[in-house]
């Protein structure tokens, strides 16, 4: 009779431990086909190319995340997210390294707003994601992801390897963040540590990313990483980032526009890079099932070493079966200028031929879980 008295105890206790913490699985698998006409080929030349994709509009993802109600308005929260590729199934840049290579985190919620110590997206990111000021609004294939990322890599504290503590300025490790609304304005801000003895800053990531909403979203965005030897570069080498945009909904139709500009210097002040890159668009949902996305990017490197512009033009479309799956179609013309920083352009991962002038088109499907 006792040991069925503390046996149902038990299970109440933890019935009420289940109720008071909520944890969600999530993830989104997206793949496609697409076709390219001219791919640069090693030792010059170039060839045409089809392929079946990865991440056409959205990165195939899975994690965990969850929140437990501590009482008073207290929350908390975790976040574990990892990537992978989704026409091999292998992991995705650093996740043979990283379980968790995109996010990895712990806090706190409540009035004061959310506290997160680990590895998370930048507020720098996050701010022009939340606006909605990309075109494209981020999307993994052709918007202005690619320069966000390839401008921020020359420090050696930014790059495709997972050990790195900063992952292409998207990923922050060893970050302490802020996040919390004032009226219609949300601040978010972070301070990635180098963790490195006797030099504290080395290998550092500093982000503050301003949102407001209203009538029009909008968004301001910051971001600074510091020199990591251990990356494959000087410590005292460092890149800044400076981003504003804005998303303007009229109608069946949201009009946007972003603008950056990324600069890094090298161990001795020479500019590696200085660059400015933008973007317009517009997206039109013609139906309650479709939206047709038409958008422009354009930048530029005033570096020494470069010379020239990208010029992108892109025309996609949406077809949502339902909330959870999508059908997609997209146009791509990319134009390299010779001479210039190729990483400016949002085809920069495709190997377009620099000088000529590459169309890619692809189709695919998108499902979130």
């Amino acid at each position: 009779m006792k040991k069925t008295l503390i046996a149902g105890a038990t299970l109440a206790a933890l019935a009420g431990f289940a109720q008071a913490q909520s944890v969600t699985i999530y993830g989104i698998v997206d793949a496609g086909v697409e076709y390219q006409n001219k791919v640069a080929k090693l030792g010059g030349g170039d060839s045409s190319r089809t392929s079946v994709n990865n991440s056409g509009i959205a990165p195939s993802i899975w994690g965990f995340r969850g929140s437990e109600d501590l009482g008073g308005g207290l929350k908390a929260v975790f976040n574990l997210e990892s990537d992978f590729n989704a026409d091999t199934g292998s992991p995705r840049f650093g996740g043979a390294l990283m379980l968790f290579g995109r996010q990895a985190n712990v806090g706190l919620s409540g009035d004061f707003g959310t506290v997160l110590l680990g590895r998370q997206y930048s507020p720098a990111i996050l701010a022009e994601i939340v606006a909605g000021s990309d075109p494209r609004g981020y999307r993994e294939s052709f918007s202005t992801l690619l320069p966000y990322a390839l401008t921020q890599m020359p420090t050696g504290n930014s790059g495709l390897d997972g050990s790195t503590k900063n992952f292409l300025g998207i990923f922050n490790s060893n970050a302490i963040s802020y996040t919390n609304s004032f009226g219609p304005v949300t601040l978010r801000a972070a301070y990635g540590l180098g963790e490195v003895a006797g030099k504290s800053s080395q290998g550092s990531t500093t982000a503050v990313g301003l949102n407001y909403a209203g009538p029009f979203n909008a968004s301001l965005s910051y971001q600074k990483i510091k020199g990591d030897a251990g990356g494959g570069a000087s410590t005292d080498a460092e890149s800044e980032r400076f981003g504003v945009g804005a998303s303007v909904p009229l109608g069946a139709f949201t009009f946007k526009a972003i603008y950056a500009a990324s600069k890094a210097d090298d161990s001795v002040g020479t500019k590696i890079s200085d660059a400015d890159y933008f973007g317009v668009g517009v997206n039109w949902n013609w139906n309650p099932q479709n939206t047709l996305i038409v958008a422009y990017y354009q930048g530029k490197d005033k570096a020494p070493i470069y010379d020239g512009k990208t010029k992108d033009f892109v025309i996609s479309n949406d077809y949502a079966l339902s909330k959870r799956t999508t059908l997609y179609a997209q146009y791509v013309l990319a134009d390299v200028d010779a001479g210039a920083n190729a990483g400016l352009s949002i085809a920069a991962d495709r190997i377009s031929v620099v000088g000529e002038k590459t169309s890619i088109f692809g189709v695919g499907i998108k499902h979130a879980f």
